[in-house]
């Protein structure tokens, strides 16, 4: 008899949320289980990142529920989210930039407990994953390239040991060459075990790296499953494209994503 599959780490059911009167969101559910790759597609504006935002309790859902690790997390603080082990690194590489490589990295285990072991331990894998991180530890992590900020970024999380890390745009703005460091790094994590939600422009790239995906249109999930699936049917054009095939020009329906 085939084994039942296991129970998806996160689980979004119907997640209604947005800023003010103003809904984002549309009965949105989606599913990550353990060591995968999802990822989430569509035109800028259709509430990707606000999802995001939403599981990390950045945005409190207006209706529906979200449970991580068998535990509801509906409406939860997000530092009680952080402390459960999902982990939310935003768009836009926020950094101290005056500050070490080093001294952002340890700011990641704050109101954390480590023995010296422990964090030696912690600090040594994130030194594997990001060798270019040992070697810059001491510069401050305003004078590093855009693809290395993001690595130290990811970095920061890691120090908590997430069970599932959020990704919002980690390629933007870079160079081709960095962005194939940013998604080796991504691969990395979900060989280690990594839950990864990935939110991604470079739409071709990321379904590449992805197990799974969802599309997402005007605040809804249009269409979801294995990426490869995704890649070659139809939901992409429908989100990308306009009713006839030609570029909608529209703009989305919120100005937010």
């Amino acid at each position: 008899m085939k084994a039942p599959p296991s129970l998806p780490l996160l689980s979004a059911n119907k997640v209604d949320a947005g800023y003010g009167h103003v809904r984002v969101l549309e009965k949105v559910s989606i599913d990550v289980r353990q060591g995968r790759i999802v990822v989430l597609v569509g035109r800028n504006g259709a509430g990707k990142s606000t999802l995001l935002r939403a599981l990390s309790g950045l945005n409190r859902p207006t209706s529906g529920t979200i449970t991580f690790d068998r535990r509801d997390i509906t409406g939860a603080r997000p530092n009680a989210i952080v402390g459960a082990g999902l982990l939310h690194v935003a768009e836009g590489r926020r950094l101290f930039r005056r500050q070490s490589v080093t001294d952002n990295i340890e700011l990641g285990r704050y109101g954390l407990r480590l023995t010296e072991q422990e964090h030696d331990r912690r600090v040594n894998r994130i030194h594997e994953l990001f060798p270019i991180l040992q070697e810059k530890r001491d510069l401050p992590a305003g004078s590093l390239s855009g693809g290395q900020q993001q690595m130290l970024a990811i970095a920061q999380a890691m120090m908590r040991e997430p069970k599932l890390l959020m990704l919002d745009e980690p390629s933007l703005g870079l160079a081709p060459v960095l962005v194939d460091q940013v998604l080796a790094a991504i691969l990395s994590l979900r060989a280690q075990g990594v839950a990864i939600l990935l939110v991604e422009q470079m739409v071709e790239r990321a379904l590449e790296i992805a197990d799974d995906a969802y599309v997402m249109q005007n605040g809804r999930v249009i269409a979801g499953g294995l990426a490869a699936d995704i890649a070659a049917g139809d939901a992409l054009q429908a989100a990308f494209m306009g009713e006839h095939g030609t570029p909608d020009h529209s703009g989305p329906r919120w100005s937010v994503s």
